[in-house]
């Protein structure tokens, strides 16, 4: 494999653009990505993703983003090992989290409406692969239940405090089965982390659509609302909703079934940090699960809102 200043070249060359000029890395965009920024002959900026798993190069899923007026990075180029796109300029939500303003706030409301507005038949889902999107009939309601069963091996030697409310979340999903059955399903970005989520001065960008899925809405604005308490302690503000529109009907349910499965599924395992982790994500990381861990603290009283 080429070193990653070889490979970048190479892919801007190959994508008919003018020569790199300088590199400089770019840091808090995920887990398994080396990102570089590269400043061209003629200033324009791109952006170099390399990963050390082969993937199939995104094209489809590109042209769809692209036909569905979906804001997104332009795909340039790239191989099964890296990508090329256009650097999108901004700040990550994350390093603005604090800074942010009823106006910004309501840039990432339309960010998140225009994806959500791309609308599938209700019932049906599947993740958007890089070249296909293959959809299944699926029960919203049986796979709930099923979160909840698989996540009680976990939550007893870890949350046992959490099993003791398990009834209540089966009977609330019950009582919610026909809102769940009969959400809008639509196209999800499918992993909202905020540094995946570029605030700029005019508009709000996702990037890093490797995870997109079809699904419904409410699971995704429930997993932003938690991504944000889990790095401030806030979470959605009243002007995100002035331009998304209304907020989801399933939302809450699956605010507090997202934070179980989080706890015993996301990069740590119940208490348990990946020592593969280094210092900067290892703090990250312990930050989210000591979050996930007060907010689930408080299970009891957040089902006594339903």
């Amino acid at each position: 494999m080429p070193s990653t200043d070889h490979l970048l070249d190479d892919l801007v060359s190959a994508a008919g653009l003018a020569p790199v000029r300088s590199v400089e890395p770019l840091r808090g965009h995920g887990f398994d990505h080396e990102v570089l920024r590269a400043t061209l002959a003629d200033a324009r900026q791109v952006v170099l993703r390399h990963r050390q798993e082969a993937r199939p190069l995104p094209q489809g899923r590109a042209r769809f983003l692209a036909d569905h007026d979906v804001r997104a990075p332009a795909l340039l180029g790239g191989n099964e090992f890296a990508t090329l796109y256009d650097y999108v300029p901004g700040d990550m939500l994350s390093a603005v989290i604090d800074k942010m303003t009823d106006a910004t706030w309501r840039s990432v409301g339309t960010a998140f409406r225009r994806v959500h507005a791309v609308r599938f038949p209700s019932g049906l889902s599947g993740h958007f692969g890089p070249g296909s999107l293959i959809l299944h009939p699926t029960d919203p309601v049986e796979e709930l239940h099923r979160l909840l069963v698989d996540a009680e091996s976990r939550l007893e030697p870890n949350l046992p405090f959490v099993l003791p409310w398990l009834p209540r979340l089966h009977a609330l999903i019950d009582d919610h089965a026909e809102r769940l059955r009969q959400a809008p399903t639509a196209l999800l970005h499918g992993d909202v982390f905020l540094a995946n989520i570029i605030v700029g001065t005019s508009h709000t960008t996702l990037i890093d659509w490797d995870q997109t899925r079809v699904g419904d809405a409410g699971q995704e604005i429930a997993a932003l609302d938690e991504r944000i308490q889990l790095s401030n302690g806030g979470s959605l503000p009243d002007a995100f909703f002035e331009t998304y529109g209304r907020r989801p009907e399933t939302a809450a349910l699956h605010r507090l079934t997202n934070a179980i499965a989080w706890f015993t599924h996301g990069p740590f395992a119940g208490w348990a940090i990946d020592p593969s982790l280094d210092a900067d994500r290892t703090h990250l990381v312990t930050g989210w699960r000591d979050s996930l861990v007060d907010y689930l603290a408080g299970l009891g009283e957040r089902l006594q809102e339903f």
